[in-house]
């Protein structure tokens, strides 16, 4: 008998969505690097693990919606145009919002922080290729909107998802499918072998990928009705103890636990997808669900917003005690007063929070649903889910 029935297809695992939106607010304070005392703990100077955590949730999620789904022929062609509809249409528009401000750069002869002439360096025309086909990682550097790079390398996983899912039966089961995703980073590990950053973010994002799944996987085996006793005490202790272990790996990144990194985060969604403690009652708050619902137009808007800022900084800073630096390895850094700093970064995650509030509601929801109908006219809300975040 199994254990857990997995949760209709287009369900929600809202603690998890919570964790999201928090993971997606550490990345805007990472990316605005400053001499404030938030910037300078450990959490928020490894922030970039956060997208570790999103591939793995995306695993989980995506396998919980659609593993069986697809093995028992779910069409691949559906699966993908469903992804691609949930992750496209909001990239799509943040590129032109970066193109359309590049022209005002042109027009205006406005510099900025930023050294470079409109259209060359990061946002040369020739990069675009790479942004509207979402082989972000394959190009030789980071451009356009940085944080795409991610949905690109999830994509292209997704697809190989697609592929292996439907074999899943021949696989015997999902956690083959799992397994032979995750094998690509084992080898090339054990090998010391580099296959680039684009080819290689994408075997360690199927390998992200996989544990998830596996903890999908691990909700239906019998060994999982030990859960079933958890009351709320003993649910808030494994909850409390698979934080503070994210936590303390988050902290020691760098090390040569750092390959224990996804597979605690691993933990973490298993842990949190049981929503038995009071660490879930938090997070399944309204406004910790807010920001879960906001969180990919969170981590899509907020780079945009954060250059601009630094460039009103670059004129302004010195009248508000907050000046710009550059450090050695040519970051912009917020210098100053370590209280203003920290200030100003929270005002910045606020701006980005509310920002995201419109881009949510103007583009990412109607863009999500147009391509819903296109994809399947007769869909209905009342028959068929909607189709789930995963990651974003």
């Amino acid at each position: 008998m199994q254990a857990e029935k997995p949760k209709a297809s287009g369900a929600r695992f809202l603690a998890l969505d919570s964790l999201r939106g928090l993971l997606a607010c550490t990345i805007v304070i990472y990316h605005l690097p400053s001499t404030g005392y938030l910037w300078r703990t450990s959490y928020i100077q490894h922030g970039f693990l956060a997208v570790t955590f999103f591939f793995v949730l995306s695993g989980f999620v995506i396998g919980t919606t659609y593993g069986d789904r697809l093995a028992r022929g779910f069409p691949v062609g559906r699966f993908l145009g469903l992804r691609l509809g949930r992750i496209y249409p909001l990239h799509l528009f943040m590129i032109l919002v970066l193109a359309g401000w590049q022209i005002v750069r042109l027009a205006t002869g406005w510099g900025g922080a930023r050294a470079e002439a409109p259209f060359t360096g990061p946002f040369a025309l020739h990069w675009l290729p790479y942004h509207l086909t979402l082989l972000q990682k394959f190009g030789e550097m980071i451009s356009w909107n940085d944080p795409s790079w991610s949905i690109g390398v999830e994509w292209w996983t997704y697809v190989v998802f697609a592929l292996l899912a439907t074999m899943a039966l021949r696989l015997r089961g999902m956690a083959s499918v799992a397994l032979v995703m995750i094998a690509p980073t084992i080898a090339l590990r054990v090998l010391h072998k580099d296959l680039g950053e684009g080819i290689g973010s994408t075997i360690d994002c199927m390998m992200c990928f996989g544990l998830g799944l596996l903890v999908c996987e691990a909700r239906r085996w019998r060994a999982w009705s030990i859960t079933d006793r958890m009351g709320t005490f003993g649910g808030t202790m494994v909850e409390l103890l698979a934080a503070a272990l994210a936590l303390d790996m988050i902290a020691a990144f760098g090390g040569r636990l750092s390959p224990a990194i996804a597979p605690t985060f691993a933990i973490l969604v298993a842990v949190f997808s049981l929503e038995r403690g009071m660490l879930s009652r938090l997070l399944v708050t309204a406004p910790m669900l807010l920001l879960g619902e906001l969180s990919y137009s969170i981590y899509m808007i907020h780079h945009f917003i954060l250059d601009r800022m630094l460039d009103l900084l670059w004129a302004f800073g010195g009248a508000l005690h907050l000046p710009m630096g550059v450090v050695p390895e040519g970051r912009t850094v917020l210098a100053g007063n370590a209280i203003a700093c920290d200030l100003f970064s929270v005002a910045i995650l606020a701006l980005v929070i509310l920002a995201s509030r419109y881009s949510y509601r103007f583009v990412e929801t109607p863009a999500r649903l147009w391509s819903r109908r296109m994809i399947n006219p007769n869909h209905s809300e009342k028959v068929t889910p909607r189709d789930p975040t995963a990651a974003f």
